[in-house]
């Protein structure tokens, strides 16, 4: 066994060996913990935030990311449960995805055509899915009717095939396909192209618009199917689902994930442990019974933490790759 190989490849990789130390310090100090169903559980809770955080991760890998993503769920929830009664759980659906897409296409035109900066352009989309969930809600919550496929719409939310929720095996498909994407195809390569060095991948032939422009409609796309599976496993639709610090915690699980805010580095699988390691601190603060605002805190601190880590870490990389 070449031990210095696995030295370098877990200096490379910082969420494995902090896995590693999360996982055993957990099945020390937390009774249940390493329990199968607990596991279970754990992915369950957290595979809706980690769908997100794959439309994510194709934004922050381009260079840029999306404010607007959760607060866009609420719209798309509202929308899911609102329409229905009306039109039909399916067309209801499909509007739901169309309106996330719609919005990830909005913020695609004003960030790669018009040039406009992405924060604020988010930031702005934000406020706007906010305020219209609000007014669609009537500050109230939408539940789907019993009829028309309302309650097959809540049913599918629990549902469980064994361990794994349905939604659960979505996340896992989209996990395929989105690794798929940024690993063998051409849009991949040229969304690390782009988030390397937009003028670079512009010189060397790439419409670099259009490779940031469908980066934002992927997200927004996946963004309008959260607030689906959202409102599907919760019952119901609220006027603050998805806000105020989900879209927080996305980018953050991406950012854990190993994924840099400059663009050009990221890592679907990573992106998954990412979104897991926030799940299982917040698992263990469940099960030791700490309040949620102590929760809260110790997990900013351990955010904390592990991104100085994963500095000092690729820091040392590049003092050394300088050295050769």
């Amino acid at each position: 066994m070449d031990f210095k190989k696995i030295k370098t490849y877990l200096s490379n990789n910082t969420i494995i060996p902090i896995w590693i130390v999360f996982f055993v310090l957990a099945s020390i100090i937390v009774n249940g913990f390493l329990g199968v169903n607990n596991l279970f559980n754990v992915f369950n809770q957290n595979a809706m935030k980690g769908i997100m955080a794959i439309g994510m991760t194709f934004v922050i890998i381009n260079g840029y990311f999306d404010m607007s993503l959760c607060t866009a769920v609420s719209l798309t929830a509202a929308l899911a449960c609102g329409l229905e009664g009306s039109i039909g759980i399916v067309p209801a659906i499909i509007a739901a995805l169309l309106a996330g897409t719609l919005v990830g296409c909005i913020n695609g035109v004003l960030v790669a055509y018009a040039k406009i900066n992405a924060f604020v352009v988010t930031l702005a989309m934000m406020l706007g899915c906010r305020g219209a969930a609000y007014l669609y809600h009537k500050e109230q919550s939408i539940i789907p009717n019993k009829t028309d496929g309302g309650w097959a719409f809540i049913d599918f939310g629990a549902g469980k095939i064994g361990l794994l929720s349905y939604i659960s095996i979505i996340f896992i498909i989209l996990l395929l396909i989105a690794h798929y994407i940024l690993k063998y195809t051409t849009h991949g390569r040229n969304t690390y192209a782009v988030g390397g060095s937009e003028n670079s991948a512009f010189n060397a032939g790439i419409n670099t618009q259009r490779v940031t422009f469908i980066n934002f409609v992927i997200c927004g796309f996946l963004g309008g199917l959260g607030g689906v599976l959202y409102a599907s496993f919760a019952g119901a639709s609220t006027p603050t689902l998805g806000w105020p610090d989900m879209h927080m915690l996305v980018i953050a699980g991406v950012v854990l994930g190993g994924s840099k805010l400059t663009g050009g580095v990221g890592n679907i699988w990573y992106t998954l442990g990412g979104v897991m390691l926030l799940g299982v601190i917040d698992n263990i603060m469940n099960l030791l019974n700490v309040q949620t605002y102590i929760c809260t805190m110790v997990t900013g601190m351990i955010m904390i933490g592990v991104l100085y880590l994963d500095k000092v870490m690729m820091n040392k990389r590049t003092e050394k790759a300088n050295l050769e």
